[in-house]
């Protein structure tokens, strides 16, 4: 049996485009989360509760390696159905989601790679999710917008070792917003709301980046039409986004949406 890779679906549209570029691949989808799975993919349907079994599959599958892909919300656990896998796992796993997701996904990523299981991230087994840097679709930031970015970052750079936020909205200097467990949709929609008098006149930038020494295989941060669309409707001006750093789903609809809406995309 061919080696093959594995493609560990939660929801959202990165699932689907890398099984697009890797037809081969089984796509493995969890109890709780509904996910369409492409036509004529090999599929295999798992559950948070039986990892035992879910490895078995994997190794049933000919898989040497695996990609984490979507979104996916920590699940409601049931003690009873764990199977014995799971359950010597699972103290392991509690204590680190007692904390922030990134020590949480390096406690997955530990467990799957310690059953035989590489992980992969998804910019590796697919790199046109990437864009190259420089890339600036739409009309060129204004000094102070660029500046805007220097000082998102800088928040953002802040709190990596706490192990919060992938993006953050600053205006005329002002931060008016940081991601949370919410999400950066969430975070927009707050945004909206934001008084004109506390933007200092201007309409303000996102900045979407990893956080300081996070594992990127698994939690890469992502944009698509649905964030271009959350930034128009926040009264942004653009975004930035870290190059090389940041997934960008359907893109040529992202480019288009930029250029419709009169905004920014610049990836530096």
């Amino acid at each position: 049996m061919e080696p093959r890779l594995a493609i560990l679906a939660g929801l959202g549209q990165l699932p689907r485009e890398i099984a697009a570029a890797d037809n081969t691949a089984l796509f493995v989808t969890f109890d709780g989360i509904d996910v369409d799975v492409p036509k004529g993919q090999l599929h295999l349907q798992a559950s948070f509760e039986k990892l035992g079994a879910l490895f078995k599959g994997l190794r049933d599958h000919g898989v040497s390696e695996v990609v984490f892909a979507g979104a996916m919300t920590r699940p409601s656990l049931n003690p009873l159905r764990f199977d014995i896998k799971t359950a010597k796992l699972m103290p392991k796993v509690m204590k680190a989601m007692g904390g922030g997701d990134d020590g949480l996904l390096r406690v997955i990523i530990e467990i799957f790679e310690t059953e035989g299981f590489p992980v992969r991230g998804a910019h590796e087994v697919a790199p046109s999710l990437l864009v190259h840097p420089h890339l600036l679709v739409g009309r060129n930031p204004t000094k102070q917008e660029r500046a805007d970015a220097v000082r998102a970052a800088d928040i953002l750079i802040a709190l990596g070792p706490v192990d919060v936020a992938q993006a953050c909205v600053v205006a005329g200097g002002q931060c008016l917003g940081i991601e949370t467990i919410q999400g950066t949709d969430a975070m927009l929609r707050y945004v909206a709301g934001t008084p004109d008098h506390l933007k200092r006149g201007e309409k303000g930038v996102m900045i979407k980046a990893g956080k300081e020494g996070q594992d990127l295989r698994v939690d890469m941060p992502t944009i698509g039409p649905e964030t271009i669309l959350g930034v128009a409707h926040a009264g942004l001006a653009g975004l930035f986004i870290a190059a090389g750093g940041v997934i960008v789903l359907e893109q040529e609809e992202v480019f288009d949406l930029i250029r419709e809406h009169d905004l920014f995309l610049m990836a530096r």
